[in-house]
């Protein structure tokens, strides 16, 4: 760990010495919410905190959620180039699903009667989303539990000023395999905006819907054998409210109806070769959930108080095998910034959730009534942005939990802008931080009776590194990261009571990388990009996630009013259960868009793999070939 200190302190040292020369970026001065949970400038900010804007999702129609989060440097999101309905894989600095917090307008949305934890990214539309923040690290001491790798905040779309605005947008496209040699519309989306504001109140209601075919989950390697195409669907139905009471006084209310239906395949064992091989089965899995919430904005003299409640209930059924999950969540967070005075202010809040589930599966029953947790978490976060441009975050959490009583994380996060000119400035900065992973209400109940208590995961991260401009046009920021996992939760087999129980690992598990990112303007409408991550850990841990991974984007507007956006990624060799190796791949995208009447008609389209590369995210499953994809949105 001191090794780790000293690389860190190095690495800021040595950069810091050598900037007289550079120039700062100017995106620097960018707002971000997620850093302190309120506005705040970038350049304030101890951090690199990735931002996928609202104008870069308009000149990538037809991109999701999730294509956008695997652009970025240090995320790869195992799944997403399956079919539709492939479980997805969130693998951020070397860690796993349980480790992400995604949040949705602030508030944490994880399932905690899910087997991970996690959320489902696949339940939201890109066309339901204003912009999205990536913040990398331990981030407990403001997001709790499973903040452990990194946060991802999905902010939604706003009301419009005018009294009505909405837009509809379609598209068609194709969902075929390397091997395939048809070009079927196998794939249809559709998405209704409305939204306006009345006097006080603003409204939005968005509706949507999206379904696919054309593929087999599992690969079908037999020519004589036809594997059944796999299905999906999802819809999904939003409706904000808001109440301007004053300028200083805002109530809102929130309400997310999210289906997703989708067919799979399974395994089979092979007695002879000691192996396990994916087959076409005849499984379906269906995931409604239902959120809804209230929320508070005042702002005073000083500072600002936030309250956001929520509730969360999710169904989740498999046939033919009957297995049934059944989960509530009730959430309250409510904080206050403090401006004490130009450089100081300060945060303080309480979390707290009620948790409830049944579970109803082959392997364990939790009978409703049963599956109950519950926390409270006082926390402060403190900031100093000196006028002399040095800054620092300190902040400590509390988690009080029904099952192992109190659990204390905290974090220290320096930076340093160095003026170079007017309103330029090089960033460096450092952190140490703790985080926590609260077991998820099915890993309590299935515990080994050998355990009293099933204890969090904890998590350490130490990481440094710059974010600088070189040249006016020239970005570049660099972060090297640490982390060490304790008290891991651990999967077992009852010899006596012939079911799965878990426990704590109490060994050390330690992953280190570096994570960068190039950004050129080489012309006024040309874009340059690139980024690249390294991930280092035992080589058993890194089932799924690749040690070396290269994107890079080419954007580029021709003419007025068109765009164009050619993206590449290299994805380094993995390994999945079983010791198979999963060679290394590298796919390459283009995605296009014009406007016209003023903006009011946009078409777009994309050519995804468009070599075509044959290549396995997971052992033995699909993954999607060149396809096509059409769209169109009108805007009223």
């Amino acid at each position: 760990m001191k090794k780790q200190l000293v690389i860190v302190g190095a690495l800021v040292c040595a950069f810091s010495s050598t900037i007289v020369s550079a120039q700062q970026d100017e995106k620097l001065d960018e707002v971000v919410v997620t850093a302190t949970k309120f506005k705040t400038s970038k350049k304030n900010i101890g951090k690199i905190i990735h931002q996928i804007t609202a104008e870069t999702i308009e000149k990538n129609q037809g991109k999701t959620i999730v294509d956008f989060l695997n652009d970025l440097p240090g995320i790869e999101i195992n799944g997403n180039f399956s079919t539709k309905g492939q479980n997805l894989g969130y693998y951020i600095r070397g860690g796993r699903n349980r480790q992400v917090a995604i949040l949705i307008d602030g508030i944490n949305v994880n399932d905690p009667s899910s087997f991970n934890g996690d959320f489902d990214l696949r339940q939201i539309d890109i066309n339901q989303v204003e912009r999205i923040e990536v913040m990398k690290g331990a981030s407990s001491t403001l997001y709790g539990t499973g903040a452990a790798t990194g946060v991802i905040n999905i902010i939604l779309k706003k009301a419009s000023k005018d009294a009505f605005k909405g837009s509809f947008t379609t598209s068609v496209g194709s969902n075929r395999a390397n091997q395939d040699t048809k070009f079927a519309a196998d794939e249809f989306a559709a998405n209704f905006n409305f939204n306006g504001t009345v006097n006080k109140v603003d409204y939005l209601l968005s509706l949507n819907t999206n379904n696919s075919s054309g593929l087999s989950a599992a690969e079908n390697t037999d020519e004589n054998t036809l594997f059944e195409e796999d299905k999906f669907y999802r819809q999904n139905v939003m409706l904000k409210l808001g109440y301007n009471h004053t300028d200083k006084l805002r109530f809102g209310v929130f309400a997310n109806f999210d289906e997703v239906f989708t067919e799979y395949d399974g395994f089979t064992f092979d007695p002879v070769t000691g192996t396990s091989r994916a087959v076409d089965r005849n499984n379906s899995f269906k995931s409604v959930q239902n959120r809804a919430g209230f929320t508070t904005d005042f702002k005073y003299n000083k500072g600002e108080l936030k309250v956001r409640t929520s509730f969360i209930d999710i169904r989740r059924d498999n046939a033919p095998s009957g297995d049934t999950y059944k989960g509530e969540v009730l959430g309250l967070d409510v904080f206050n910034n403090y401006q004490i005075n130009e450089e100081f202010s300060f945060i303080v809040g309480v979390a707290s959730q009620y948790q409830d589930m049944l579970q109803n599966t082959s392997f364990s029953v939790i009978p409703e009534g049963e599956g109950k947790q519950h926390f409270i978490d006082p926390y402060v976060s403190v900031n100093y942005n000196s006028k002399y441009n040095f800054n620092l975050n300190v902040g400590g959490r509390m988690n009080i939990h029904n099952e192992y009583g109190s659990n204390f994380v905290f974090n220290v996060n320096p930076s340093y802008n160095f003026d170079i000119a007017d309103d330029k400035s090089v960033k460096v900065f450092a952190s140490y931080s703790t985080a926590f992973v609260a077991p998820t209400l099915s890993e309590i109940f299935t515990k080994s009776p050998a355990v009293e208590e099933l204890e969090p995961e904890k998590d350490i991260t130490i990481e440094g590194g710059f974010e600088v401009s070189l040249f006016e046009d020239l970005t570049l920021n660099a972060t090297y990261f640490y982390r060490e996992e304790t008290d891991k939760i651990a999967f077992g087999f009852d010899p006596v009571a012939l079911v799965s129980v878990t426990t704590n690992d109490f060994g050390t598990f330690i992953a280190r990388g570096i994570e960068t990112e190039v950004s050129y303007k080489a012309m006024k409408n040309l874009q340059l990009r690139v980024n690249y991550g390294y991930i280092d850990r035992d080589e058993s841990l890194l089932l799924k996630i690749p040690q070396h991974k290269i994107a890079g984007f080419i954007d580029y507007s021709p003419i007025k009013n068109t765009n164009a956006s050619l993206g590449y990624r290299y994805v380094s060799e993995t390994s999945d259960f079983g010791g198979v190796a999963l060679d290394s791949y590298s796919v390459l995208d283009l995605f296009v868009n014009h406007s016209i009447l003023k903006d009011k008609v946009v078409l777009f389209g994309s050519l995804t793999n468009i070599l075509n590369e044959d290549y396995q995210e997971i052992a033995g499953f699909t993954t999607r070939g060149r396809n096509f994809n059409l769209g169109l949105k009108l805007k009223f």
